[in-house]
């Protein structure tokens, strides 16, 4: 694999192959065929992923930790990750797990790095799953979560974020946590349980 990889900006590579080739193993996600031509040196590819991951990687670390700029820095470092990793790389799983098992790391990395505690703002979802965008009076409500997730810890917050965010199944987000399904269930059951404390003190005030 050609190893001159080079930042041009935020979610892109330069690159300098031009076909990606095409996977035929059908049983494979695009994902997970277009993982397994990166491992080959195929760079467009690894392009393809960018887009297609470059997104919601970022919303993963900016509502997590609140801080554009960090938020940034490590989505490129998600993809370098997996761009030197590739060669390694088995489809035994959701494309989605094994990427977001690679950003959860760094996540915990940069949380003990600084020594601070996430900070994740949600959009509706906490309880029901949907997110829709607050307007209004209820971006009062976003604000009463955003801080009472100050509190709680990572490992909460991150089975929730991946559940409502990414939507992903409680057996996903045990692969990704490294953790059984009954305990993610227990995580997000107690995580929403403090959010509907926090939102319920504020009424009082």
């Amino acid at each position: 694999m050609d190893k001159s990889l080079h930042l041009t900006r935020f979610g892109h590579f330069q690159f300098t192959m031009e076909d990606v080739s095409k996977a035929s193993d059908s049983s494979l996600s695009i994902d997970q065929a277009l993982m397994l031509d990166v491992a080959t040196g195929n760079q467009v590819a690894m392009e393809k992923l960018i887009d297609n991951w470059k997104d919601s990687v970022f919303r993963f670390f900016d509502r997590s930790l609140h801080n554009e700029a960090d938020a940034e820095d490590l989505t490129q470092q998600v993809f370098i990750k997996i761009y030197y990793s590739a060669s390694k790389y088995q489809p035994k799983a959701k494309f989605s797990t094994y990427l977001f098992t690679i950003a959860r790391n760094l996540l915990i990395d940069e949380i003990n790095k600084n020594n601070r505690q996430q900070t994740v703002s949600f959009e509706d979802g906490w309880t029901n799953n949907q997110a829709e965008e607050p307007c209004g009076q209820e971006s009062e409500i976003y604000e009463i979560i955003e801080f009472a997730m100050r509190g709680m810890p990572e490992f909460q917050c991150t089975a929730l974020l991946l559940r409502v965010q990414r939507e992903l199944s409680y057996s996903e987000i045990a692969d990704v946590m490294k953790v059984s399904e009954s305990r993610v269930k227990t995580w997000i059951h107690r995580a929403r349980l403090f959010l509907k404390k926090s939102l319920e003190e504020s009424e009082l005030k």
